[in-house]
């Protein structure tokens, strides 16, 4: 079968990267024939909010104290984006099947009228967050432009929060949407809850792994020794923090003065020069992880590592509160996970998630 694989444009995300990587070699292995589609939009900020945009800034950092906030952040994203987009390119290049570049849904339908494709997946990541979707709007990631004839599947697909973020009127037209699909697996337990509470059952939807999860230790290993990185956080804590806030830095304060171990830093400003899989192995090495993201705390996991996950709930907590639900680990006890239990249960959700993603080729 030919698949068409839709997630969240391109970007330098580490965990968006790894997680396409890992889906499309999965259903490779299912013997499917897959693409990726290069989706590319601009989050360029309007010209007419500039002379607003600055000086909101200048008041949240100087008179509200926020530091963390970017005053020139057009300036700083035009500055950095050609460096973090080659090293995300080199891995996506490398990696990751995909079709030719497309910016906007007309570019996607003229690739589906060219491509024989047979199905289009979507997912994962939060393709079903409201606030996400502004790329090509919400609407189309329910799959609104792909054919009767394309059978349509949603794998593991997020929703980010436990909060309903559709207007009444967009949750009428998403539900319409919602039953052209010929199957449906959300990843996380809140999206179930919504999904239900939407009164939206068929197809009835269940419950799989993030992509990343699919894949094995030694599946992302081989990566990391295939790409000769180095090893720069044995001994030490990994911070990976996408929002820097003055408790997160206090935090890590704490930390450096009680284990007196060398901290190594990488957020969203210092992506310059770090690779996905010299990503991935400063995880796998590290003495201890700290970090407010999702899948900074999955791959912690894979690599069975202690790690320290600082909430973050514009980012969505509820995606966190549910992975640590499936798989048994309590928030406050990360430092001593026990991951002979965590490891086996993992290996029985694989199970069902492979098993929804068989169940593709046989669907009417």
């Amino acid at each position: 079968m030919k698949i068409a694989l839709l997630n969240l444009p391109f970007d330098n995300n580490y965990g968006g990267n790894l997680q396409r990587y890992a889906l499309i070699k999965v259903l490779q292995g299912m013997g499917h024939e897959v693409e990726h589609i290069n989706l590319h939009c601009s989050y360029s900020l309007p010209w007419y909010k500039y002379p607003y945009s600055i000086p909101k800034r200048i008041i949240k950092r100087y008179l509200l104290g926020q530091k963390n906030v970017d005053v020139l952040l057009e300036k700083h994203n035009k500055d950095i984006r050609k460096i973090i987009d080659a090293n995300a390119l080199a891995f996506y290049e490398k990696y990751i099947p995909h079709t030719f570049e497309v910016r906007n849904v007309s570019g996607i339908k003229k690739l589906l009228n060219s491509g024989n494709y047979d199905a289009v997946v979507v997912g994962s990541d939060q393709v079903w967050r409201e606030g996400m979707t502004h790329s090509i709007g919400c609407e189309n990631f329910f799959l609104k432009f792909v054919p009767d004839d394309i059978k349509k599947i949603a794998y593991s697909v997020s929703m980010g929060t436990n909060k309903n973020e559709y207007s009444a009127k967009q949750t009428k037209k998403l539900a319409k949407l919602y039953g052209r699909f010929d199957a449906v697996s959300v990843r996380e337990l809140s999206a179930l809850d919504l999904l239900r509470n939407f009164g939206w059952n068929k197809p009835k939807p269940c419950l799989c792994l993030d992509p990343t999860l699919l894949l094995t230790q030694n599946d992302y290993i081989k990566l990391i020794i295939e790409n000769n990185v180095k090893n720069l956080t044995s001994g030490k804590i990994f911070s990976y923090i996408l929002d820097e806030t003055e408790n997160t830095k206090s935090v890590l304060n704490v930390y450096r003065r009680h284990l007196e171990k060398e901290i190594i830093k990488v957020g969203l400003k210092d992506t310059t020069d770090v690779s996905i899989c010299q990503w991935l192995n400063n995880i796998r090495c590290a003495d201890l992880v700290i970090t407010d993201s999702y899948h900074g705390c999955v791959f912690s996991i894979i690599f069975n590592r202690p790690f320290v996950f600082l909430g973050n709930e514009g980012r969505g907590n509820a995606r966190i509160e549910s992975l640590f639900e499936m798989l048994g680990i309590k928030s406050d006890d990360t430092l001593k996970i026990d991951y002979v239990y965590v490891n086996n249960k993992i290996k029985e959700l694989i199970s069902i998630s492979k098993c929804f993603l068989s169940s593709i080729a046989s669907l009417n």
